[in-house]
This record gives C-alpha cells, structure tokens and sequence, in this order.
C-alpha cells in the first residue's frame, strides 16, 4: 500500500513521525538536521512517488496548515527577542543588522530578478526572507566549531534578531507592491496604514490581557501553554481576515510584547517549553510536508547552471560584500570579519515562511510563483551542507578556531564550588558560576570567574548568553529541590550525560526515593555525603592532583573527584565512573577525606 492510498488523518501523523525521526537520526550520526530531513522529503516524494503532500491533502488543508505553523514558528522566534538586550550588542552587531541587512537584502534581489529571472517584487520579497540563519540553524554550528568569543556572539546575535525580523522585511515589500498594483491611491494607502495600526493594536493588546490574566492568578499553571498556544492561533486568525497575510505581523508583535514582559519569569517556563516542542514538532513537519511537495519537473527545471550561479553568488559575493562593508571601522580583525561573512546558512524556518509567500503570490497568478520553493530548497539545502560540513575545517584553516577544552558551569553558592572551579581553571578549563546571592557573585568575579548575569534557570536568560564555550552543568546548591529543578531544566538543552549534582544525604527513606531512577546516576563523588560536608572539608584541605599512572598512590580514605586527559577535557566521578584503567591525564582527589570524617550526613 502506498501513502497515496492511506486515509489524510494517517498521512499527517506519518508526516509528524519522519519529522522527529528525522531529526533523531541527524542528532545520532552528527548530521545537520535539515540534510537528513531534506533527503526524507525529497526520497518519499519526487525520487519514489510515494506521496505529494500538497495533492493529497488539497489546498483547503495544506495551506491553513502552513501558516498556522509559521505563525507558532515566528512566535517562537520573536518571544526570544528583548530589545532591551540590543543595548549591550557590539558595533559590529548593530551594524551587520541594519546596513548589512539592507546591502544583503538589496543584492540579493538583484541576484534573483537577473540571474534566476523572478519580477521585480518576488525578488524583493524574497531577498528579505533570505537574511534569516536563525538560532536553530546557527546555534549547532557554533556549539560544534568553538569559534573565537567576537565570532561566536556576533553570529549568535545576528540569528536572534534577524529571525523575526526577516519575515517582517519580506512582508512589508509584499505590502509595498500590493499598493503598487492598486494604483497608489491616497485611500488606499491610509486603508493599509490603518488596518496595520489596527493589528500591531491587536497583537500588543493579546499580551496586555494574557499577562493580566498570568499575573492575577487567573490562568491555572497547567493550563497557561495552551492557552497561550490558543492566543497565538487565535491573532494570527483574526489578524488574517481584518486584512490578509497580516497574521504573521501579528504574532509577531504578540511575540515581542512577551518577550519584554516575560522576562526573567518562572512562571512562563512550560509555556516556553511547551512553544519550543510544539515549534520543532511543526518545523520539522512542515519542512517534509514541503520537500515531499516538489516534483521532479519543477525539480528539473530549476535544477540548472542559474540556481548553482545563484547560490555561489549568495555565499561568495551577497554574504561577504555586507559583512565587510558594514563592519569597517568595527572592533573585529579582518579575519573576523572574513570568517563571519563566509558563515550564513538558511534553515527551516526560510524555507516553511517561503511556502506560505509562494501561496500567495500563486494566488495573484504572479510569474514565476512555483519556482519560488525550489529555488529556496536549493539555497537552504546547498548552505546548510556547505556551512554545515565546512565550518569546523575552515574555522581552524584561518586560525579562529578556539583551542580552549569544554568548559563547565557551576550552579550555586558553596565553598567547594569555588575550589573546584580554582582547580579547574588551573588546566585552562572555561569556568561559569551562576550564584543565587549578591554577595557570592561578586566574590566569583573578584576571583575571576566569568559570572552569568539574570536567572540560569530561564531559556529566555540563556538564549542571550554565551554558553557555546560550555557543554557540562554542575548543580551545587545546598537545596535538593533547587538542584532537581535545575536538573529537569537544563538536561534538554545539555544532554542527559552533561549535567551532575552534588550529593544529598537524607533522614528517612521515603526522602532518600526521590533521587531514585535516572537522577541518581548523576550524584557525583560519594552520595553518602552531603553538599555541607564538602564545603566544610575545603575549608581546611586543598583539592589535590596526582598523575593517573600514578593513581595506585592513593588510599582508601582518598575521595576522587575528576580527571582531566591530555586535551584539558574534565570528566567527574560519578558512582558508576571508574577511573582505574586510565593512565594518561591528570586525577583531582581529597586527601584522606574518608579518615577525617567521622560521620557522613
């Protein structure tokens, strides 16, 4: 049986199961997602015939869901944005997204209306869709190449801001150009003045009343992401029908209104959380649901000398030409500047935004409307293997590479957090420290620690931080339920294996069950201990090294605590870690830590 013949409401959970296997697999063979996800797409619709989502499903379905996933998508995007951050970006920030932007936006317009022939306004349209790289796309590249600081933030940011804000440049040309055909009548231009004043009113409104409603208690916890899901839906709906395709206008200012109230806001963690799946779900979704789509002639047809041209236009000539003439007279190096200008992949979220504009201009019967996803398949799919695969080898050709070891977070205010870190950052390990108090923090930073500023445990405070340089977490908060909240928080974005806590010694065994199942895996050094009992040992007695073909020194009333191979790489001990067949590297330890404690709570 083939998917053509199976029943719609089975295709569309088959869909929804090739995008999160897709993505899984991409994570297991270290694949950017959206390869593995283009081959999916293209192998069970164009090259098998297995099925053509958007004939299958029909316009009055395929459409609706398109956008209604591209609203959640923005929304995502924007909730991340506080402009209240841009005050603390470099010059060279500002500058690539404003005159960058504006160079990047114009050229490659020009790259498309002569050498890809589309008109005058899908160029425009889709030149600025095509200066969104977006944190999904850049973030894993950054995490896997360990750039220089400068390269890693400037890049870092330019994704954030520019991820809903190309959407916007691409809409306001479509706006443009809509007046234009309608003959640039006074009533005309007021009517859409208007009705955008209208919903920009209706967007900051939603978050006006979904926070009123958060803030007096009238929202119950568990309900707040769907509702918040339904809000979403809701303004994109409304919005489109008080004046068409202005939804995404919409959710967008929705989007930003929350982020600027939100922050910092524990309340809004699930909410946030529930976003972020719910947007990867459909990402990933609609990027099959799209790729299946295309045919093998419209394929053909694009698939030419002018889309190989283009895209060596956009990567070669478009992406360095705004870089380096917006960052002149910058804080970075022309190497720097070099480097960033050779790094600009376009993700997902181009290509799903881009099938929600060629409706629309399919709809005006425009020239050239049904190239317009091929030819933004080809730039998304061609980017993302170049940057993807090249990143790494051509980071460390031009020497920007960083050779720092993998650093480590630590998460709260102790003694012993404090000589760990010391004697980590003997071997040039990067070390963070996140402290709950004032006081603690400021001693970190006297001490020399980087310090991270607002609250860790908030995925809108970590976006807007540097944490590339940093792949494990270590809990140390002398609270169980703070290290378990921090725990649950932090494994999503670290990984399971990346993030330990301290110890914690309980009275009665009830207590003691809590930190049974996959927590207790990750108790580091002695669970018989406690948190306490460390910073009251430290205060008196050094954390001490010794050799690892050397470790045979030690006795049994010495506590290991971690070994750092010849790379500066840390691995703690946790109760399943065994250190006794290594013999290269370095192996921290408390001396006589057995014999000197008496009683272990």
């Amino acid at each position: 049986m083939s998917l053509l013949d199976l029943p719609i409401m089975l295709v569309i959970v088959i869909f929804i199961a090739f995008g999160v296997f897709s993505q899984w697999l991409a994570d297991k063979i270290k694949w950017p997602s959206i390869v593995v996800m283009s081959i999916v797409g293209l192998l069970i619709g164009p090259i098998l015939g297995l099925v053509n989502p958007q004939e299958t499903l029909g316009e009055d379905v395929f459409s609706p869901m398109v956008s209604l996933a591209v609203a959640i998508i923005l929304f995502e995007g924007s909730s991340n944005l506080d402009f209240r951050e841009l005050r603390g970006v470099s010059k060279a920030v500002s500058r690539i997204i404003t005159v960058g932007a504006a160079i990047a936006w114009l050229l490659g317009a020009v790259a498309l209306h002569y050498i890809l022939d589309f008109p005058v306004e899908i160029s425009l349209v889709l030149g600025g869709l095509f200066l969104i790289t977006g944190p999904t796309v850049i973030q894993p590249l950054l995490k896997q190449g360990k750039v220089r600081n400068s390269i890693d933030s400037i890049l870092r940011w330019e994704s954030i801001i520019l991820d809903p804000v190309g959407p916007m440049v691409a809409l306001t040309a479509f706006y443009v150009f809509d007046i234009v055909d309608k003959g640039f009548a006074l009533e005309t231009i007021f009517g859409y003045i208007l009705t955008l004043l209208i919903v920009v009113a209706i967007g900051l409104l939603a978050s006006y009343i979904f926070m009123k409603l958060v803030k007096h208690d009238k929202i119950p916890q568990n309900l707040m992401p769907p509702i918040q899901f339904v809000f979403i839906l809701l303004i994109f709906g409304i919005c489109d029908e008080i004046l068409p395709e202005s939804g995404l206008l919409a959710v967008t200012i929705f989007g930003l209104a929350m982020a600027r109230l939100k922050r910092h806001d524990l309340l809004f963690k699930e909410s946030d959380h529930f976003i972020d799946n719910a947007s990867t779900i459909l990402v990933s979704t609609v990027f099959i649901l799209i790729t299946s789509s295309l045919t093998l002639d419209i394929l053909k047809s694009v698939l030419s000398w002018q889309l190989v041209v283009f895209c060596i236009v956009m990567i070669v000539l478009v992406r360095p030409i705004s870089v380096l003439l917006s960052t002149i007279k910058t804080e970075i190096s022309l190497r720097e500047r070099l480097m960033i200008g050779m790094m600009a992949p376009r993700g997902i979220v181009v290509l799903t935004v881009a099938q929600f504009f060629a409706g629309l201009f399919v709809e005006d019967n425009a020239p050239m409307a049904e190239y317009i996803m091929p030819v933004t398949f080809g730039l998304v799919f061609v980017t993302v293997v170049i940057y993807g695969f090249g990143f790494v080898p051509l980071s460390k050709a031009m020497g920007l590479s960083s050779t720092e070891p993998p650093g480590v977070i630590l998460i709260g205010d102790s003694e012993f957090s404090f000589e760990l870190g010391s004697k980590l950052r003997e071997h040039d390990i990067p070390v963070m420290m996140f402290s709950l108090f004032s006081n603690t923090k400021e001693r970190a930073k006297n001490d020399g620690f980087e310090v991270f500023e607002g609250n860790f445990l908030s995925s809108n405070d970590r976006i807007y931080a540097d944490l590339t340089r940093y792949d494990k977490c270590l809990l140390m908060a002398k609270s169980f339920v703070l290290n378990t909240l921090a725990f649950n928080e932090l494994v999503p974005e670290f990984g399971l294996k990346n993030v330990d806590m301290m110890p914690i010694a309980f009275n009665d065994e009830r207590a003691r069950q809590n930190i049974n199942g996959p927590i207790q895996n990750h108790i580091l050094f002695d669970q018989e201990m406690t948190a306490k009992w460390f910073d009251d040992f430290v205060k008196d007695h050094e954390i001490q090294e010794i050799a690892a073909d050397k470790q045979n020194q030690l006795t049994d009333n010495d506590m290991v605590l971690y070994h750092i191979d010849e790379e500066n790489t840390v691995t703690l001990k946790r109760n399943n870690t065994n250190f006794n067949d290594t013999e290269e590297g370095t192996i921290g330890y408390l001396k006589d830590a057995y014999n000197l404690s008496l009683i272990h709570i």
